[in-house]
């Protein structure tokens, strides 16, 4: 793998059944290069809060959802501010391999109206 990807870590079994997700548990999630560049230049200062942080999003997520558009994975994780959380969006490459590729953060509005319309669940 080359030495601009990063694994942040995997899709947990978890999120594959809550999801009926058609991979294989432990899937690798990566972040590349090119992809820390969107996110600095597309949201600068919320990539630089949560730079660092983007394998615990992975890891240990507080809920995950499926964008009903793309079906990209959606990760959200609160650290500590109760409105805000942050969603980071992981999308597969045409040959399967998944990469975090944006950032942003969201309010606890926007998470709950989610959650009630069943595209995001509690892990």
């Amino acid at each position: 793998m080359n030495t601009d990807i990063e694994k942040l870590g995997v899709v947990g079994q978890v999120i594959v059944d809550k999801f009926n997700l058609s991979i294989s548990p432990d899937t690798p999630v990566y972040v590349g290069l090119h992809n820390r560049i969107h996110m600095e230049n597309r949201h600068e200062e919320i990539y630089s809060k949560y730079a660092d942080c983007l394998g615990d999003i992975i890891q240990s997520p507080d809920y995950v959802g499926v964008h009903p558009n793309d079906s990209s994975l959606e990760y959200y994780k609160n650290f500590g501010d109760t409105v805000i959380h942050v969603k980071l969006a992981v999308r597969p490459t045409k040959n399967g391999v998944y990469f975090a590729r944006t950032v942003y953060e969201i309010n606890e509005v926007s998470l709950n109206s989610y959650i009630r319309k069943g595209r995001v669940k509690a892990v």
